[in-house]
């Protein structure tokens, strides 16, 4: 059995070298390229498929930074030097990433800089499969697990499209592991810096991850970390707006709720779409409160089982914060789904932790743990996978309500049994009036 088990091993990580190796020998507008062949994966995704790139995400970085070097708005599309960025989204984050990222990469031409944020993400990636995940493959969910996170095919077109959401969550991630390694002394304190200051670029490479801030708030030895990765956050983003008040106008309304539209994957655009099917005819200002009704929904639930549960494990705390966001959000396309991922794998080995703890001393709880690590495993399969995409016409226009449906609710329904098992899991020992803890 082991070594069947190496031998899948071996080729998961070969076949993610391969699908890697070929999104880096992409050229730029690789659709309009007849003698260059796309990514291994590429007939899969509606946005590899649909949309120009590849790069087109990361671009709006390059884009920005190009702004930024030029005097003008980072916000504004045309560049003032004519058309240095090839193509490009609009730059919906915050002033600093512009600043930093954005002006780094532009000291590369386009395709360079695009190609060294590829490797960079990867190597992201093996870091936190070696030190976050690294015991995964030594469970039977777990193994499943750590499958999902290698296979990952929304990973292979975040790549693709140059996004971001995986470094975020990625740097989440390390920001827990550092948090809760506890050697020497002055080495935790070494850790604890590193760690808060992993959480700080996370929050302002994509803003979603403050959310798992809470699960910090009743951990007494947290105090002086949480006001660092506040104030840090601050530090790096009003000044910036202070200095460019426009700026921050026009930051609220590139991010202002948009309709749903074709490869959206989230929980709240497939509920659209269900709903408008059966009669709701949806307008701007009725969309936008749903969706503030969702956040307050998803976030609020999540929120209170993290402060109140008498069971605590920070990793799952932290997932289960995410995956609420992810659930909540308007705009969540395939490549997000990485970043869910990322937190699915935090779920599992929070539950894994748990369960070899409790054999011995309370087997039910251990088999409860089993249970909900199954599920959650099934879960980052079904999110591994692709969409039923490539099955239907490449233009979404042309599906039929069921076909439609069909896709857009892969990622969603999966995405909430994770958060099913996460809060449950969480939930077990009870709900209690919130109370300090050390750890």
């Amino acid at each position: 059995m082991k070594s069947v088990k190496t031998i899948i091993s071996i080729s998961a990580v070969a076949l993610h070298l391969l699908v890697v190796g070929t999104i880096l020998r992409q050229p730029l507008d690789v659709q309009k390229q007849t003698d260059v062949p796309m990514f291994l994966s590429s007939r899969l995704y509606h946005d590899s498929t649909r949309m120009v790139g590849p790069g087109v995400d990361f671009f709006c970085v390059y884009h920005a930074g190009v702004n930024a070097r030029s005097g003008v708005s980072i916000y504004r599309r045309p560049e003032v030097r004519g058309a240095v960025t090839p193509y490009y989204f609009e730059f919906r984050y915050l002033p600093v990433v512009a600043d930093t990222l954005g002006w780094a990469a532009t000291r590369f031409p386009p395709l360079t800089a695009y190609r060294c944020w590829v490797i960079a993400v990867d190597a992201l990636c093996w870091l936190l499969i070696v030190v976050v995940f690294r015991r995964l493959r030594s469970a039977g969910p777990g193994f499943l697990a750590w499958l999902a996170i290698v296979l990952s095919t929304p990973f292979a077109l975040e790549l693709h499209m140059g996004q971001f959401t995986f470094a975020a969550t990625a740097m989440l991630a390390l920001s827990l592991w550092l948090w809760e390694r506890s050697p020497s002394r002055g080495r935790r304190t070494l850790n604890r810096v590193a760690s808060g200051a992993l959480m700080a670029a996370s929050v302002v490479l994509k803003l979603f991850p403050a959310v798992t801030l809470v699960a910090w708030v009743r951990r007494r030895s947290s105090r002086n970390w949480l006001v660092a990765v506040v104030g840090g956050v601050a530090l790096l983003t009003i000044p910036l707006f202070l200095a460019d008040p426009v700026a921050w106008y026009d930051f609220r309304d590139v991010n202002a709720v948009e309709m749903p539209n074709p490869g959206n994957f989230g929980f709240m655009a497939a509920l659209f779409l269900t709903l408008e099917r059966l009669g709701v005819a949806w307008t701007r200002d009725a969309w936008s409160a749903v969706i503030a009704a969702g956040l307050l929904f998803w976030v609020g639930i999540a929120t209170v089982v993290v402060l109140l549960a008498r069971r605590q494990a920070l990793y799952a705390e932290a997932a289960v914060l995410l995956l609420a966001e992810f659930l909540a959000s308007y705009q969540v396309w395939e490549h997000h789904a990485s970043g869910v991922i990322v937190a699915g794998g935090l779920l599992v080995v929070a539950m894994e932790r748990h369960r070899i703890g409790s054999i011995d001393t309370r087997p039910a709880d251990a088999r409860f743990s089993r249970a909900c690590a199954w599920l959650a495993a099934a879960c980052l399969v079904l999110l591994a996978l692709p969409t039923p995409y490539a099955l239907f016409d490449a233009n979404p226009k042309l599906w039929t309500f069921g076909q439609r449906a069909l896709v857009q609710w892969t990622k969603p329904l999966p995405t909430l049994g994770l958060f099913a098992a996460g809060f449950v899991w969480l939930a077990r020992e009870g709900l209690g009036w919130p109370s300090w803890t050390d750890s």
